[in-house]
């Protein structure tokens, strides 16, 4: 874990939780498995404070739990989730583009909550949903929580909410001794019963539905079935809800195929995308999130499930995967005939070693990578930059002559990349003292140490965010704001009178109180709201940065991987 990525993760759990959980956080991110007693003992902070910081991170998914030995808890911290924490705006964005407002906010609640009951988060949703309709005016029918409940489905359904994971407790019922994931991964995406839209009851979190089944298998398969079917009844009833959370995975599978749609689209064109839209959708469900490969879809499913403003003759259809599969850097592979053809986009296939998936992701990697390079040092920059890719090991005459440049120019350039290490340099020498004359220089690209390199930059660039630093987009965005504070307190106040103003129908007053703001205040007021509006767009162009990064050096790190 590097120090920039640390720093980083105490500023963001600083800003969102407090100075306390902070210290903690990232105690556990620098020392992994810890006990409470050692935690107390190396921040110096009170037993009472650690714990209460301890619940927090737990509550938030940030910290998970283990007994290593009887008498003994040990916690852990995962810094991605601290870092995933930039990312829910992106969320939240998601699930409104998908399923509509009822589903942004049942998916804000429970990022907010970190893990919660889904009755409050269904009586919160609807309440604020309500709400917005009044405030509009509109004479529609207040929503009913029925509504918000099958929405809750459906996102379950699409697997973007799931259960959390269980807490199991010690004989007397008192003490959480462990915490992980059950053996089943499915069990966590059953759909919610009526016991799960209950209000939860108390502060000690109760047993969940997981809890119980796999309590009975393993009194099933221990012979006291008898038993145990005969107390399962009486237990049901006092079962109280479990406790559901968002699936951040899901959604990265979801930012990953909307990458590889955009990368076809680019490459191909529009109806291609369309048809690895379809196919992505159809095996969304069907495969996990990190599976190397998708499940295989047959030509008729793709057919069938094509949008009806998108729909092509079956032949057409045959036609674009047949190129997806053969020519256009094998995205999309075939794996039978059955169904008029059995496809699937796979992250490595068994024999043959095609990177199917991973070209995708690469291929997406390596674009971002060049904008970069040729943002930073220019077009003949990045014309060495794709020689080296290309070519893989050249020597310096070589780069020259291939990327047409002049001796000098490319020298300078060539050098300037190598500084900043977006390549490198191999040394091949002819005898052992490795004198220059008799030593070979060659020039290479090194994919997974370059997005190492710009994923700590990335992050650096973030941890100025929330770090005092000059020239950094967060310091700049609120800067802007504190400096023209007093007249966007101004505006804020217009705009309330003119809305009121709306509402009794009081359109001469609404004039009048149009013409409070200057045009000289007016047109300072868009200079702002438009730089405010840049500097969100670059923070969104940096975690698209950083999302294709981590997902290229994630499948890239892989060890089932065999790289090219």
């Amino acid at each position: 874990m590097s120090r920039i990525v640390t720093e980083l993760c105490y500023q963001i759990l600083n800003e969102y939780y407090g100075e306390l959980t902070a210290t903690v956080g990232v105690f556990l991110i620098r020392n992994k498995a810890t006990s409470c007693s050692i935690i107390v003992q190396r921040t110096g902070l009170e037993s009472k404070q650690v714990k209460r910081a301890l619940q927090s991170l737990i509550q938030q998914n940030i910290v998970s739990f283990c007994q290593p030995k009887p008498g003994l808890i040990e916690y852990t911290a995962k810094s991605d989730a601290v870092l995933w924490r930039l990312r829910y705006p992106h969320y939240i964005h998601c699930a409104k583009m998908l399923y509509g407002d009822a589903a942004e906010l049942l998916v804000e609640e429970l990022l907010l909550q970190g893990q919660s009951c889904l009755g409050p988060a269904v009586t919160k949703t609807t309440s604020k949903l309500n709400e917005s309709l009044l405030s509009s005016g509109s004479n529609l029918p207040s929503i009913s929580q029925n509504l918000v409940k099958d929405k809750v489905t459906t996102l379950v359904k699409a697997r973007l909410i799931r259960r959390c994971a269980d807490i199991i407790y010690d004989k007397e019922g008192k003490n959480a001794v462990s915490s992980g994931e059950i053996g089943d991964p499915e069990l966590l995406f059953n759909l919610p019963n009526a016991v799960d839209f209950e209000p939860a009851a108390g502060s000690k979190r109760p047993p969940s539905n997981l809890e119980q089944r796999a309590a009975k298998k393993l009194k099933l398969e221990t012979g006291d079935a008898t038993e145990t079917l005969m107390k399962d009844s009486e237990t049901s009833k006092n079962v109280g809800p479990g406790y559901w959370c968002v699936n951040v995975y899901q959604f990265h599978h979801h930012f990953r195929d909307q990458a590889i749609v955009a990368a076809v689209s680019r490459n191909i064109d529009q109806k291609a995308s369309e048809v690895i839209r379809t196919l992505l959708r159809i095996s969304e469900t069907r495969s996990q999130p990190l599976s190397p490969e998708s499940s295989p879809v047959s030509l008729t499913e793709i057919y069938n499930a094509m949008p009806k403003d998108k729909v092509m003759p079956k032949s057409t259809l045959e036609q674009y995967l047949k190129y997806l599969s053969e020519n256009c850097f094998n995205f999309v592979t075939k794996v039978g005939e059955s169904g008029g053809g059995m496809f699937q986009i796979m992250l490595v296939s068994s024999l043959t070693s095609n990177f199917d998936y991973f070209k995708a992701i690469k291929a997406i990697c390596v674009s971002q990578i060049e904008s970069i390079i040729l943002e930073r040092f220019g077009s003949k920059a990045l014309r060495m930059f794709r020689v080296l890719l290309t070519d893989k090991q050249v020597e310096q005459k070589q780069v020259e002559e291939r990327a047409m440049l002049p001796p000098k120019e490319a020298k300078e350039l060539l050098y300037k990349m190598f500084a900043e290490n977006f390549i490198t340099l191999t040394e091949l020498s002819k005898t052992p003292d490795h004198a220059p004359t008799r030593t070979f220089y060659f020039f290479n690209v090194n994919l997974i140490q370059v997005s190492r390199m710009l994923l700590e930059r990335c992050y650096q660039l973030y941890f100025f965010y929330f770090h005092q630093a000059v020239g950094n987009v967060f310091i700049r965005r609120q800067k802007c704001i504190s400096e023209n504070k007093r007249l966007l307190d101004k505006q804020d106040r217009v705009e309330a009178i003119i809305a009121s103003l709306d509402a009794e129908g009081a359109l001469e007053q609404k004039e009048e109180v149009e013409q409070m703001v200057t045009p000289s205040e007016k047109a300072q007021l868009k200079k702002i709201s438009d730089s405010a509006r840049t500097l969100e767009l670059s923070e969104i162009h940096l975690d698209q940065t950083i999302f294709v990064l981590e997902t290229y050096l994630n499948y890239t790190l892989q060890p089932s991987i065999t790289k090219k």
